[in-house]
C-alpha cells in the first residue's frame, strides 16, 4: 500500500531587500556615529578662534569716578573681559548689572556690582552702556574734558589686550550714541 505523500511545507523566501529595509536605521545611525567618531579623531573640534572689534568707546566727562562704555562685537568663538586699566586714572574696575528678585513680594533691585571678569559671548555682542555694565574709572590723573580721548586697555582671556582710544563726553551724548531709540529719555523740547 502507498502511503499518499504530504507536501514538504513551503520554505520561507529570504528576500534580501526585506531585510536591507528592516535594518535600514540601524545602518543608519551606526554610519553618523562612525562619521563623528572619525571626525573627532581626525579633526578635534576645537573653539572657533576671537575676532573682536571695539567699538564706540566713550568715557563720561562728568566727576571723579567716571564710567566707560564700548560695545564689543565678536564675530568669532566666546572670550572673558578680565580687567582694564588707562594711564588716566588710579584703578579701573568692571561692574555688571544685576537684578535681584526677592522672595518676600518687594520690587526686584538692580544694582551694579564689581565683577573680576564678564563674558564676550561667541558670534555676538557685549553692550557696555548707560544703565548696563561698565568700566568705573576711579582717581582721575585730571579732570576729563569734552572731546579729549584717553586710552583705555582691555584685558581678554583669549584675545590679550586690546586698546582703545575712548573720547570724553557728556552722560547724555553717550546715552544717544549707545542707547537704542526705545530706551533713551526725551529731552523735553
Amino acid at each position: 500500500m502507498t502511503t499518499p505523500q504530504t507536501p514538504a511545507a513551503p520554505q520561507p523566501r529570504t528576500d534580501i531587500y526585506a531585510r536591507i529595509r528592516r535594518l535600514a536605521p540601524v545602518l543608519v545611525v551606526l554610519f553618523c556615529i562612525s562619521i563623528l567618531v572619525f571626525a573627532a579623531v581626525v579633526h578635534p573640534f576645537e573653539k572657533p578662534p576671537v575676532a573682536l572689534q571695539l567699538r564706540s568707546p566713550l568715557v563720561a566727562s562728568e566727576g571723579d569716578p567716571a564710567a566707560a562704555y564700548v560695545v564689543i562685537h565678536n564675530g568669532g568663538g566666546s572670550d572673558t573681559l578680565l580687567g582694564a586699566s588707562t594711564p588716566a586714572a588710579a584703578t579701573v574696575v568692571i561692574q555688571h548689572w544685576q537684578s535681584s528678585d526677592p522672595t518676600d513680594g518687594t520690587a526686584p533691585v538692580s544694582a551694579l556690582v564689581t565683577v573680576s571678569q564678564l563674558e564676550v559671548p561667541g558670534f555676538g555682542e557685549l553692550h557696555m552702556q548707560p544703565g548696563g555694565d561698565q568700566l568705573l574709572l576711579s582717581g582721575l590723573t585730571e579732570p576729563l574734558t569734552v572731546g579729549s580721548t584717553i586710552p583705555i586697555t582691555l584685558e581678554f582671556a583669549r584675545s590679550g589686550a586690546l586698546t582703545v582710544q575712548a573720547e570724553a563726553q557728556p552722560y547724555d551724548v553717550i546715552g544717544d550714541r549707545l542707547l537704542p531709540p526705545r530706551l533713551k529719555v526725551p529731552n523735553g523740547n
